[in-house]
This record gives structure tokens, C-alpha cells and sequence, in this order.
């Protein structure tokens, strides 16, 4: 009886502030006391949009939106994809997950016509990039890296879209999760080349450690979110691409770089020349001999975007586009054919454990090099 007075007190005690809408919006504290854990506080919205709202939160925070004191409580009707419950003021309560994903809450008037429901989307371990409206500079490089004079040139770019991007690549225990009740194909495991990239071969000793790119996650993951599917396959060899979709995708080039340097219309996050000192704040670049170079997503610091391991960890691929409607993953440090893969590459390329195209073994690159991904879509 002790315990339940003394959360209640806390709860009772708790400043729920209001905001301008349907309801109030809360996230859970992240604490391990129960009692701590067990209080709400106020947030903002991170972007609002008529009707629509969208909250920004991290792994296992749930949350709890109620509807506004001056609307009739008993009229209202909560629709969650994902786990939850209402209580008898007719507030809802969605559970923190553990997996990186967002979880569309709708509260509606009429079941039957979800047209005038007010939407929160519930970002886990996501944040929008504000990028509609505002200028770029792109820079790639040109040419063969062996040619005498090694060119680079740049280029300017408007975006005409905000994004939705997940802080971390994608990790192995999502990887996990998006697997669950999909036909997958028994070779294409989770731990591809673990001996090679991993500390271990259990998958639960590496769970926060990235995964290996698999592009039907994009599928999986678009799924569990109610999106629309990017890739249309009729074949699995046979794709295509539809970019009117509103599901996950990989970045195209001049999103990924714009992702990498935080916006700064530069070679690098932290200016036009290379500075190992600040390249240390972001990733792992004396890894041992033998080692690939991974480690578990968000040791080091994120860039102003609020990204993790863009500069380090997996390398992370880019969808290029083509006219006939398909679409490449493409490295977009690839040296392949001695392709000048542009400044910023050129030196990650010389530090082993970041973004080479292989790993040492025996020492020795004869492993090709792991790739993982980091998902994006369009706010709409």
C-alpha cells in the first residue's frame, strides 16, 4: 500500500501543462525508479501542420495524449498502431518501444470517417530535418582518383521537402524485430559475416551494433508504420522504383550529404578542411589492425542535425535513381573503377576502420566492406 501512495502522490504532483489543440501530449522520464518513471512532462510538438502534429522520442518513452478539458471527452475515439490503453478520462496511453519507428495516433470524433482526425506521429528515435525552401551547397568529386590533377566540383540544390530520418543506422535488434512474421529468405541472415564485423556470433551480444543493408527492411519497416512501399517487386531480382510513395527509402546523394554535414553547405560538418580532432568527436578512427571498424550505434557524439555515425560505423548507402524507374544502393565513397569519390571520402578513405569498401583480415582487404542503412521519408 506504501508504494501505490507514494506514486500516486508523484503522479498527483505532476505539472501537466496545456498546449493549443485537440489534447495534451506527455513523454515518460526515462528513470529506473518507478515511482520517477511513472511522471509525465510537457512537451512541444516538434512540427505542426493543420491538424497534424509530430513529437520526437527516444527508445522505451512512452507517452500519454488526452483531449483538451473544453472538449467532450466521452465523444472522442483514440486509434493507435501500436500498443496502448485508455483510461476512464479518456486519455491514452501508448507504450515506449524499443525499436526505431513511428506510431501514427489518430483521435476522431467518428470512427467511421477519419477524414477531420486530429494525427500525432510519434517519432521513436527519429527527428525532422528541416530542409523545404532553403539552399545547399553539394560537393562531389569528378574524374579517376588516379589521375594526376583530382577534380572536385559542387554544385547548388533547393530542397523542396522536409525529411523524417532515423539519429542511428538501422541495429541489429531491429533488424530482428522487422524479421518477425516475414518470409525471409535463410541465407540472407542478420549477422552477415559476423565472424569478420562482429564481437560475437549471438545476435543478442551485438543487439545495438548496426545491421547488414537488407532492402526488404524498407519494405518491413514501411509495413509495420501503415506507409506506402518504395520498391515494387515482382521478382526479387526484379524492382522498381516509386518515388511518389510515402514510405522508407535510402537517401538520394544530395539529401545524404546535406544529412552528413549537418546542413553546412561545406566539404565537412565542421568546415572545408580536414581536421582529425573534430573527426574524433563523431567516430572511431584508431579501431584495432584486425577489426572492421563497427561498434554499437551512438558512442560518439551526433552532428548539429542531431545524426549519429555519420561519419563512422557501417557505411551507409545512397538510392540512385535511374529514367526506366530503377534504383542502385550506391557507396557513395565507392572507388570502384578508380571513381573520384570527392574530398570528404578521399580522407575518411585513409583511416581503415571508416568507410572503406573492405576490412583487414589477416592483414589483408579481402572482405567486402559491411553496409548497413539509415531510412528516410518524406513529412507529409
Amino acid at each position: 500500500m506504501k508504494k501505490i501512495i507514494s506514486l500516486l502522490l508523484i503522479c498527483l504532483s505532476c505539472s501537466f501543462g496545456e498546449e493549443n489543440g485537440l489534447k495534451n501530449y506527455y513523454v515518460a522520464q526515462k528513470e529506473k525508479n518507478i515511482a520517477v518513471r511513472q511522471s509525465y512532462k510537457t512537451v512541444n510538438p516538434r512540427k505542426t501542420v493543420g491538424r497534424k502534429k509530430w513529437y520526437e522520442v527516444d527508445w522505451n518513452q512512452g507517452v500519454k495524449l488526452c483531449p483538451e478539458k473544453d472538449f467532450n471527452t466521452g465523444n472522442g475515439t483514440w486509434i493507435v498502431n501500436g500498443t496502448s490503453h485508455v483510461d476512464s478520462l479518456n486519455c491514452v496511453y501508448v507504450d515506449g518501444s524499443p525499436y526505431t519507428r513511428s506510431i501514427l495516433v489518430l483521435f476522431a470524433r467518428n470512427r467511421n470517417d477519419l477524414k477531420d482526425a486530429d494525427s500525432s506521429w510519434i517519432l521513436v528515435n527519429q527527428t525532422i530535418i528541416d530542409l523545404k525552401g532553403k539552399d545547399f551547397i553539394v560537393y562531389k568529386g569528378i574524374g579517376r582518383i588516379d589521375d594526376r590533377y583530382v577534380k572536385d566540383t559542387s554544385y547548388a540544390v533547393r530542397m523542396e521537402y522536409d525529411l523524417i530520418v532515423d539519429k542511428t543506422e538501422l541495429r541489429v535488434r531491429d533488424a530482428l524485430w522487422l524479421r518477425e512474421g516475414e518470409k525471409v529468405n535463410k541465407k540472407h541472415s542478420v549477422l552477415v559475416f559476423n565472424e569478420d564485423y562482429y564481437p560475437s556470433s549471438d545476435s543478442l551480444m551485438v543487439l545495438d551494433y548496426p545491421s547488414q543493408y537488407y532492402r526488404y527492411y524498407l519494405e518491413f519497416r514501411s509495413k509495420k508504420d501503415g506507409l506506402e512501399n518504395v520498391l515494387n517487386c515482382s521478382k526479387p531480382t526484379q524492382c522498381s522504383y516509386n518515388k511518389f510513395a510515402n514510405g522508407y527509402r535510402l537517401p538520394y546523394y544530395d539529401e545524404w550529404y546535406i544529412l552528413q554535414n549537418a546542413g553546412q553547405s561545406k566539404v565537412f560538418s565542421w568546415g572545408n578542411e580536414f581536421v582529425e580532432d573534430s573527426l574524433k568527436k563523431y567516430a572511431d578512427i584508431h579501431c584495432a589492425e584486425n577489426k572492421s571498424g563497427l561498434y554499437p550505434v551512438r558512442r560518439y557524439a551526433p552532428n548539429q542535425y542531431g545524426l549519429f555515425d555519420t561519419y563512422g560505423n557501417a557505411y551507409e548507402t545512397y538510392f540512385a535513381l535511374y529514367d526506366d524507374g530503377g534504383y542502385l544502393a550506391v557507396n557513395p565513397c565507392s572507388i570502384s573503377g578508380f571513381k573520384n569519390p570527392g574530398k570528404a571520402c578521399r580522407e575518411l578513405l585513409k583511416y581503415k576502420c571508416l568507410r572503406r569498401n573492405t576490412i583487414v583480415n589477416n592483414a589483408t582487404f579481402k572482405t567486402p566492406g559491411f553496409q548497413g542503412l539509415r531510412m528516410v521519408r518524406v513529412l507529409e
